[in-house]
């Protein structure tokens, strides 16, 4: 890592004055109960076939395609801004792969790392479901952890091996909706009430039809009883809308769950982001699901808010704090804090200045051409604990090489004020690292899984972290998970060579200093597979 005393390199004070007096109002809707599911049923793929259509937007993003496009093939010579973060340098020595080797099965007291954070347990997850992206999501509870991609769900014991049960989200929902692709699956332990949480998208073409899918648990046991409900997303509330939910995001705190997601008009470009909030009181009981919306978030510079993170929370701070970044470039974040969930929420705005980011190039990956893709500049995940928002997203940076690399971007916010803690950039010149994930333990350390390639090296999952006593704003050298072995080309409908879109990490409620953290390498040529793995400080 970059061994620099600790400077916080601090990117300005949050902007209050000028953001803090806008405000969404909250509009109210209702889904019907819920239906009984219960996942250890045989699974009948046959009569619930899978389906993948074509999703319907003319562009991902807030931006026309062409120039999304135009920013990304310039992205590895474009010139830019000066960075404000501590730079952290990962260590370029070789690396012996931890899939590879025996690891800490237990947490010694007193034992610490000398370099990364020590390796946990790690086992082989989800093989490819011949879906692009994968789009890796997971939860860890006290006896299991719950893998899901796209469009497929496990469940494993913490120590892995076979799967106790899988099923394709097709037939998960089954009970309550069939014949829609559905996507995009996002999961969860709220360690508040001890259940398990699955969020996925639905859409369909003809007629058109878009759903928020939710799954809660009965209890602790993901392998018993659960509950399965739809949410029309072409609704703000009660009103009709002709758009559809793309992209979607969960969030939990002790009162309530938090669903975001991009919304699209059919055949058109983006319209607006939506946060819903559903008081768990419904869902968690089996009974009607009351829900509020927030529709058409603008940030403190008047463009659309884009892909909203709702923070896994942890503890019970009377404040769900959300986050985004600006797009397709920018200096700040906005930091989002709803309150009253449950009864008439509201939602504020305020902002924080960070250091510049921008559209990180593709990946260069061995073998050569197509690179992987390596996404944009949206967060990724967020959580809020002890009295901080932690989050990343992949941006540009040069590291003294002719072209610039998709590095990460990551940053502590203090929440309550809100103003920034300490911010970092983390990357080498010889490989590129994108769709990141951090989670921070009980004790103020952090973990963070990446992807990694690089023109010597295939698609590949790392992991790095720092201890709370790390000089501010750096990163500690990586560790090697799981190595890819092959080149990778697999293209979608846009010709972009789809990896991520994003990573799953979890921090394990049973004890307070482990993460566990879940990806995808390129196993075979042109195949994606998927690991699990843990590590603790």
């Amino acid at each position: 890592m970059a061994a620099k005393k600790a400077s916080t390199k601090r990117s300005g004070k949050s902007r209050r004055p000028a953001s803090s007096e806008y405000r969404v109002r909250a509009l109210a809707g209702r889904a019907a109960r819920g239906e009984d599911w219960n996942p250890a049923q045989p699974a009948a793929a046959a009569e619930y076939p899978e389906i993948n259509e074509p999703r319907p937007y003319a562009t991902r993003y807030p931006i026309p395609e062409e120039t999304f496009r135009a920013l990304k093939d310039a992205a590895p010579k474009a010139k830019l801004p000066k960075s404000t973060a501590e730079r952290a340098r990962d260590s370029l020595k070789p690396k012996e792969e931890v899939s590879a080797r025996a690891t800490a099965a237990a947490l010694a007291p007193g034992l610490e790392p000398v370099a990364a954070p020590s390796g946990s347990s790690n086992f082989a997850g989800i093989a490819s479901t011949g879906w692009i992206p994968p789009d890796c999501t997971m939860a860890a509870g006290p006896q299991h952890v719950l893998l899901s991609v796209n469009s497929s769900l496990a469940i494993y014991p913490k120590a892995g091996g076979a799967a106790l049960l899988q099923r394709t989200l097709t037939q998960w929902f089954s009970n309550v909706v069939q014949g829609m692709t559905i996507f995009d699956p996002k999961a969860l332990y709220d360690q508040h009430a001890g259940r398990w949480v699955v969020l996925a998208v639905a859409m369909k073409n003809n007629p058109r039809a878009s759903l928020h899918l939710l799954s809660v648990s009965r209890s602790a046991d993901p392998l018993g009883p659960w509950r399965n409900y739809r949410f029309n997303a072409m609704v703000d509330g009660a009103t009709a809308t002709t758009n559809w939910a793309d992209y979607p995001a969960l969030g939990v705190d002790n009162a309530a769950l938090y669903v975001t997601s991009n919304m699209f008009a059919f055949g058109g470009g983006f319209q607006y982001a939506k946060i819903r909030v559903i008081p768990k009181v419904g869902p968690y009981a089996g009974g009607a699901a009351p829900f509020f919306d927030f529709a058409r978030m603008r940030n403190a510079n008047n463009t659309m808010a884009f892909t909203v993170q709702p923070c896994h929370t942890f503890g019970a701070p009377q404040v769900e704090y959300l986050v985004n970044s600006a797009f397709p470039s920018g200096n700040f974040l906005t930091v989002w804090r709803i309150t009253n969930p449950t009864g008439a929420p509201t939602l504020v705005r305020q902002q924080v200045a960070v250091s510049p980011y921008s559209l990180p190039p593709n990946a260069d990956q061995s073998g050569g051409a197509p690179p992987l893709n390596s996404g944009d500049v949206r967060v990724l995940h967020a959580v809020f604990r002890g009295d901080s928002i932690w989050t990343a997203l992949t941006t540009a940076h040069n590291w003294g090489g002719s072209s610039n690399r998709a590095s990460i971007q990551w940053c502590q916010i203090r929440a309550a004020a809100p103003a920034l803690v300490q911010q970092g950039v983390y990357g080498s010149a010889r490989f590129h690292y994108f769709y990141p994930a951090a989670c921070p333990d009980n004790n103020g350390n952090m973990i963070m899984v990446f992807a990694r390639s690089g023109p010597g090296e295939f698609g590949s999952i790392l992991y790095t972290g720092r201890r709370s006593t790390d000089p501010l704003g750096t990163l500690q050298p990586s560790a090697l998970l799981k190595a890819g072995v092959a080149h990778y080309d697999r293209k979608d409908g846009q010709g972009r060579n789809r990896w991520g879109d994003y990573n799953g990490v979890a921090a394990d409620p049973g004890n307070p200093r482990l993460i566990w953290f879940y990806s995808e390498y390129a196993s075979a040529p042109d195949t994606w597979a998927t690991w699990v793995g843990s590590s603790f400080f």
